[in-house]
């Protein structure tokens, strides 16, 4: 283990470990819709907001303000490493997708937050009862 992670605390090691096995996902992501930015907004349990995205998508001129554009795909609620993870998609209007290409969006993005939530062997933070998982259809508009 890194000195870096091994001198985090667990929700910090959380966050990089999220953000080390995830970016494969994010990769391939990259691959499957070209043209669309995607934004990952994390907080933690203790009230820690962190935001990953890829080259694609506009960054906020303060983390606060969240991501400037792009809907929402997924949302996790009440996990066992985040309070909350929320995938956003930044397409262009040129950019119509068919349903198939929308569900296999979800089904990867909803990938993406598995990949995130479970990043290791490591013992979650603070436990919840609660798992929900809220999942919206992309759509065409942005």
């Amino acid at each position: 283990m890194s000195t870096t992670l091994q001198n985090a605390t667990p929700e910090h090691a959380h966050v990089f470990l999220a953000r080390e096995s995830f970016i494969g996902e994010l990769k391939s992501l990259d691959r499957h819709y070209p043209k669309t930015g995607f934004g990952v907004s994390l907080h933690t349990h203790s009230g820690e907001h962190y935001l990953l995205a890829n080259a694609k998508m506009p960054l906020p001129g303060k983390k606060s303000d969240g991501f400037p554009t792009g809907r929402r795909v997924a949302c996790l609620e009440n996990g066992k490493r985040f309070r909350s993870i929320e995938v956003l998609a930044d397409t262009h209007e040129d950019e119509a997708f068919n349903p198939r290409t929308e569900a296999e969006m979800l089904s990867d993005v909803l990938e993406l937050i598995a990949q995130i939530e479970g990043p290791s062997g490591l013992p979650a933070g603070r436990r919840s009862t609660q798992h929900h998982v809220a999942s919206v259809a992309t759509g065409t508009g942005g």
